[in-house]
């Protein structure tokens, strides 16, 4: 009886401890990271045969805090099933994807960005994505 006392107090303990040790508040409640790229503009596609032709525009309004150029992220769903992610390289503006005529497809397109070595924060990413724009095409 004396040791099954024994073992619930060190197992209340050690969740005690569990739960109240080891994390620092201060870096959980920082929400403060304002590095922000916009959205591409004016994206729109040409479909000839299996092939999709992407373009898009990039904001005039980059900040400063980027370095220059920047990538474009595009992810490809294909009938709602994620299938492959890909960057273009030096702020190009348009990118061709092979496709099933015979499939619905989704394109996100996102801007790339790396953060200065003046801007980056410690103990954050000096990656940022800009909000996705979706295009759909069946």
């Amino acid at each position: 009886m004396i040791m099954r006392k024994i073992e619930k107090l060190i197992v209340a303990s050690l969740i005690l401890v569990l739960f109240t040790g080891c994390y620092d508040r201060d870096i959980l409640d920082r929400k403060d990271f304002n590095h922000f790229l916009p959205k591409v503009e004016n994206l729109s596609y040409t479909l000839e045969g299996n092939v999709v032709k992407l373009s898009w525009q990039i904001p005039d309004n980059i900040p400063q805090d980027f370095k220059r150029p920047l990538e474009v992220s595009i992810q490809v769903v294909e009938d709602d099933i994620y299938r492959q992610k890909f960057s273009i390289f030096n702020e190009i503006n348009t990118a061709e994807v092979t496709v099933d005529p015979n499939k619905k497809y989704r394109f996100i397109v996102k801007l790339l960005g790396f953060l200065t070595p003046e801007a980056k924060e410690e103990g954050f990413t000096d990656r940022v994505y800009s909000e996705g724009v979706i295009i759909e095409i069946e």
